[in-house]
């Protein structure tokens, strides 16, 4: 619709208020309203094995039925009216008979037809009944309007196509496009899948500081806020890791935090600025354990939400999520069956044929001339970073079935315990799906002094030129000191998930409201 159709029916619209309210009819009544039924109640109340009612038969029994919702399609014909009442069930369609509806009380069928548009709440009583074409109905003896809608509303059929239009005004998106509105219902409900199992399981749900004097728990560069009364600069959280692992050392056992985090970093389809973040902290578990805690929580709330499935659609590919690698023997930590499980060398020796088990630094940057990588001088200066660069820009891509990729460098990973048995690495993992990392886990350093150590080659790490490198945390060094146990940690981007059970390309459609860039003029 052109801006100019559109401010027209604005001014419409706006005259009706006007209108309505000369005739002595709030257009926003405060009042609530008790409705009996939602529509798909309706639908059901006269439906096998239930009430069925033949065509041109209204309900004998005269049930008084009370609904509301939104108007979302309108049709006259003469003395007789049709709406289409939309809640958030389903839709039911209100047959307006002059003869019944008078306006006393209520809005006279005059009032209907004129003042009432598409968009606007209505509630409406009546009886249930079947036109002469047989479709179920409400035979309305009452209507009222519950608020008029000012801008038009989107096209029933084509609904809102625009994507900058359906994230900036998530509204319009979730009225206009019904798929839309059950992608979010389907959010909701995996949300309330992930913590019910860890509830079920024995985990505290615990929150963590959202500003903090250090940031920390993750490689990301954060945002940058001022407190006034303090006056000191604080940081919005990129991860929650380092208050859930004081928590642990505090005496919790299990704890988790599901919530907002934020990186100050770019945005494509599979990030955000702000996004939603499981992480997950476990006393007495190693990164085996929470690797499974990890299929567990992904596959419980597909089950939820999609049945019992083996394999799902996602973006054109199949993408199967049975469990059926036994790594008992590889990995002797396993029991049970488990998605495909990799060694980050496996993985790289895998797609590229380089073996860095067996490789030392300056064979191994030569062997990776003919990969045609993009390295910085940091990432040709140890061999864990080079392998790292090398998965990242080769392997991950290529992962397209649920797989772990455990046993990190060292290097890249300073929260981690280093592995018990492989020098040079930590006990770690992350999983990928569709090439698109969805978690990342290890068993968690609880060594006071390898910490800080870490954090110190950390330090140096980013004065020579890596600004996501991590700071120096003095408060949680003190609390690994006063003493944690051995402990599994993981995180989930809950976002990527409900992309993949909702078949959703972009992140910024998962994401009610995401980051946009401001359309205000200077």
């Amino acid at each position: 619709m052109a801006k100019s159709e559109t401010r027209n029916e604005v001014e419409v619209r706006s005259q009706k208020v006007d209108e309505l309210r000369a005739q002595g009819i709030d257009p926003y009544p405060s009042k609530a309203y008790q409705r009996s039924h939602t529509t798909q109640q309706v639908i059901d109340l006269f439906s096998p094995p239930a009430k069925e009612l033949e065509a041109g038969e209204a309900d004998p029994d005269a049930k008084l039925l009370k609904v509301c919702g939104r108007i979302t399609s309108k049709r006259d014909s003469g003395s007789i009216g049709f709406i289409n009442l939309t809640d958030e069930t389903g839709k039911i369609q209100l047959k307006i008979e002059k003869k019944l509806v008078t306006g006393d009380p209520g809005l006279g069928f005059k009032q209907i037809q004129k003042l009432l548009d598409v968009g606007d709440f209505i509630s409406a009583e009546g009886i249930g009944c079947r036109t002469n074409r047989g479709e179920l109905s409400i035979q309305v003896n009452k209507l009222e309007v519950l608020s008029k809608a000012i801008i038009p509303f989107p096209d029933s059929y084509y609904g809102v196509n625009d994507p900058e239009i359906c994230r900036r005004h998530r509204e319009m998106d979730l009225a206009g496009n019904a798929e839309s509105l059950q992608r979010f219902r389907m959010r909701s409900k995996i949300l309330q899948s992930i913590r019910s199992y860890l509830w079920d399981a024995g985990f505290d749900e615990i929150e963590t500081p959202t500003l903090q004097a250090i940031y920390g728990g993750a490689a990301a560069r954060p945002f940058v806020t001022h407190h006034n009364a303090l006056d000191v600069d604080l940081y919005l959280r990129i991860a929650t890791e380092l208050f859930l692992k004081r928590a642990i050392c505090g005496g919790f056992e299990r704890v988790f935090e599901l919530g907002r985090v934020f990186r100050n970093e770019g945005i494509d389809s599979t990030h955000n600025p702000e996004f939603t973040s499981l992480e997950v902290y476990q006393a007495y578990a190693d990164y085996f354990e929470i690797l499974g805690l990890v299929e567990d929580v992904i596959c419980y709330s597909m089950t939820n939400i999609l049945g019992d499935l083996k394999e799902i659609e996602y973006q054109g590919q199949t993408i199967s999520l049975e469990r059926k690698y036994d790594h008992s023997q590889k990995y002797p930590d396993f029991t049970g069956k488990h998605w495909q499980v990799k060694t980050m060398v496996e993985a790289v020796k895998d797609e590229t044929g380089l073996d860095f088990d067996n490789l030392e630094l300056p064979e191994a940057i030569k062997a990776t001339e003919k990969l045609n990588l993009k390295l910085s001088k940091l990432e040709t200066q140890s061999l864990g970073y080079l392998l790292y660069a090398v998965f990242d820009q080769k392997v991950e891509s290529t992962l397209i079935q649920p797989t772990f990729i455990i046993d990190f460098p060292v290097e890249v990973s300073p929260l981690a315990k280093r592995h018990h048995s492989k020098p040079g690495f930590v006990e770690r993992f992350e999983l990928f799906i569709h090439g698109t990392e969805y978690s990342n886990g290890f068993s968690e350093l609880n060594d006071p002094q390898d910490q800080r150590k870490r954090f110190e080659e950390q330090i140096a790490q980013r004065e020579a030129g890596d600004d996501e490198a991590h700071p120096m945390d003095e408060d949680f060094i003190q609390a690994l000191s006063l003493g944690m146990p051995n402990c599994g940690g993981m995180g989930i981007g809950v976002d990527r998930v409900v992309m993949l059970l909702t078949n959703t390309q972009s992140i910024r459609d998962v994401i009610m409201f995401p980051t946009m860039r401001s359309t205000l003029k200077d």
